[in-house]
């Protein structure tokens, strides 16, 4: 079991925020969280991160089974794929996005119908704001990016420490105060936002490094980031065109209903 004396938050896979004129690149991050004696797991990433997480498990000395609880901050296919790998783990999914993955919307292109069989295969736990995944890590609703995001708050030696999901996907969001993306409704969003920021000194997001917030107004990153990516150009490609872009140009999305 874990060492029980003080809370750990340890980033296992950064989140990414990689989108293309191809197609967005689902990549979230994945946290373990150490407290009370327990290991909890928040996201488990789509399967195209599975090799790697199994390899940072391994590296820390765990393996799945080493896991107790998986929180999931909402339950689109980016964030949920990997369920498998932790089918004897609890899983804690806010009511609402329980209920919605049941019946999602049809223009919800990221809570496909399979969404809820997966979950059925699961021995699921419901919360809301408030609960306790264990004692010391507290749910807090913050909808927006879907009907039922929920984020965790723990008290740390490092300060309050906010783990978001997609409801803060990334530190820009702490300036235009609205997600990447929105299946819910603006209102929420802005305000899950405004909710994470008033309350955490550190914010692990969900499509970026952890950072804190300085009194500046500045973010400042935790910890170092690179990513190599394979297989742009060889010879059988001479003709495939790349270009870097810093920003994305696109606006926020919000699915039409």
């Amino acid at each position: 079991m874990a060492d029980s004396a003080s809370p750990k938050v340890d980033l296992l896979v950064q989140g990414w925020t990689l989108n293309t004129n191809e197609g967005r690149l689902g990549f979230c991050g994945v946290t373990l969280i150490e407290i009370g004696g327990r290991r909890i797991l928040v996201d488990v990433a789509q399967v195209g991160r599975r090799v790697l997480i199994l390899e940072r498990l391994a590296a820390r000395g765990l393996s799945p089974r080493d896991i107790d609880t998986v929180v999931m901050t909402h339950t689109h296919w980016d964030h949920l794929l990997n369920a498998d790998v932790f089918e004897h783990a609890e899983f804690v999914v806010h009511k609402d996005e329980r209920a919605y993955a049941r019946e999602p919307h049809p223009n919800d292109w990221a809570t496909p119908k399979y969404t809820n069989a997966i979950l059925e295969r699961l021995r699921v736990r419901e919360v809301r704001e408030g609960d306790q995944v264990v004692p010391g890590l507290t749910v807090i609703d913050t909808p927006g990016h879907t009907v039922g995001s929920i984020s965790l708050l723990v008290d740390t030696s490092d300060g309050r420490i906010c783990v978001c999901g997609d409801a803060l996907p990334h530190a820009r969001s702490v300036f235009t105060r609205m997600p990447a993306i929105i299946f819910d409704t603006e209102a929420r969003a802005r305000a899950s936002i405004d909710k994470i920021v008033d309350a955490a000194d550190v914010i692990y997001p969900g499509h970026d490094r952890p950072f804190r917030r300085e009194q500046s107004g500045h973010v400042a990153y935790l910890v170092e980031s690179s990513i190599t990516i394979f297989g742009v150009v060889d010879e059988s490609m001479r003709e495939l065109h790349v270009k870097i872009g810093t920003e994305d140009p696109a606006p926020t999305w919000i699915m039409p209903r």
